[in-house]
């Protein structure tokens, strides 16, 4: 199992204040909102800090009921500008064509927020049809689907229309969740086919997009701000927060030890005290990383089919299979083999 790559970890507090804005237009009070989480306002003046990602996907999720809009994720990605993607969204500008751009978008998400995976791939050929690319993107965690996956697909058109100039919808939308009951937002901010309880969720448009030029492309900009980039990548990976590593040594230590706080703040050398207030600080607590942790583990190796499930429940420290069923139903709704017939549609 491949954890560190499988992984959702943090989200930067940048982007999480696009959210707290947004709200703050609609009436939510940021204090209200953030302790929901047991975060504090103070976070919001260090935009160098990484939170929880699921402390990120509660607080959408309280957002879309204390602003009773059910269309938050659409509303959010509708309304992103650059600024909310820091020097990611600085380098995308500055490159000299919008496949250049996605390629880099998706080197460079997790500066943003490890919530998913992006992908950039060719559909399969349709008759009478011209080539075309699917921009993809598959979510680490199993909470507020809808709301997340609507956010980043509408963010992305939102902001190829802001870098590119041009006003072009997609061809096609697709998501995994099944439709809500009113759709018309999704039409009006996409424009295309919108379609539901499909295999991924993707933006697909004619291939030929990708060499679209830039409206403010700038070689030794785009230069600058890629160094940089990788700089903060590279101290991402090398330096990760407490609770990036917290969750790395829990994957490698489930099969063996099970969920054991001394042991996890003996190898960060802290002590379990320390531990659970720096875990606090990001919005998590222990008891809340060890389930994420399993969901996320669960949820990869479901993707191997030689992997039964009493085999997967001890790779993430279950002490039998009926434990990880009755986790799993409470995770996702669903059965391991209905979530697995889902992933072969």
């Amino acid at each position: 199992m491949e954890h560190p790559a499988t992984l959702a970890g943090s989200v930067s507090v940048a982007y999480l204040q696009g959210l707290v804005e947004h709200l703050e237009r609609h009436g939510v009070a940021a204090p209200a909102l953030l302790a929901r989480a047991r975060l504090t306002p103070a976070l919001l003046q260090q935009r160098e800090r990484r939170v929880a990602a699921s402390a990120y996907l509660q607080l959408l999720g309280e957002g879309c009921r204390l602003s009773g809009d059910d269309c938050l994720g659409l509303h959010l990605g509708e309304a992103v500008r650059p600024g909310y993607y820091g020097v990611l969204g600085h380098l995308v500008m500055s490159c000299a064509t919008l496949g250049d751009a996605l390629h880099r978008q998706a080197r460079y998400a997790s500066l943003v927020g490890s919530l998913g995976r992006v992908g950039l791939d060719d559909e399969p050929s349709r008759a009478g049809c011209e080539a075309l690319v699917a921009h993809s993107w598959a979510p680490f965690l199993v909470q507020q689907q809808r709301q997340v996956s609507e956010e980043t697909l509408a963010g992305w058109v939102s902001f190829g229309r802001w870098i590119t100039g041009l006003d072009i919808p997609p061809s096609e939308v697709r998501f995994r969740h099944a439709a809500p009951a009113d759709t018309s937002e999704h039409q009006r901010i996409f424009r295309c086919p919108v379609l539901f309880e499909q295999a991924d969720n993707a933006l697909v448009f004619p291939k030929r997009l990708l060499n679209l030029p830039l409206s403010q492309a700038d070689a030794q900009v785009r230069a600058m701000f890629e160094g940089y980039a990788e700089r903060l990548l590279a101290e991402l990976e090398q330096g990760r927060s407490v609770l990036d590593r917290a969750r790395l040594i829990l994957a490698q230590q489930l099969p063996e030890q099970g969920a054991d706080l001394q042991a996890i703040a003996s190898a960060l050398a802290l002590s379990p005290r320390t531990l659970q207030r720096r875990l606090g600080e990001a919005g998590l607590s222990f008891s809340q990383l060890v389930d994420e942790t399993r969901q996320q583990l669960v949820l990869h190796a479901l993707h191997e089919p030689s992997l039964d499930l009493g085999e997967i429940a001890f790779r993430v420290g279950f002490s039998e299979p009926g434990s990880l069923l009755r986790a799993f139903r409470r995770w996702t709704g669903t059965t391991p083999g209905e979530y697995r017939r889902h992933l072969g549609a």
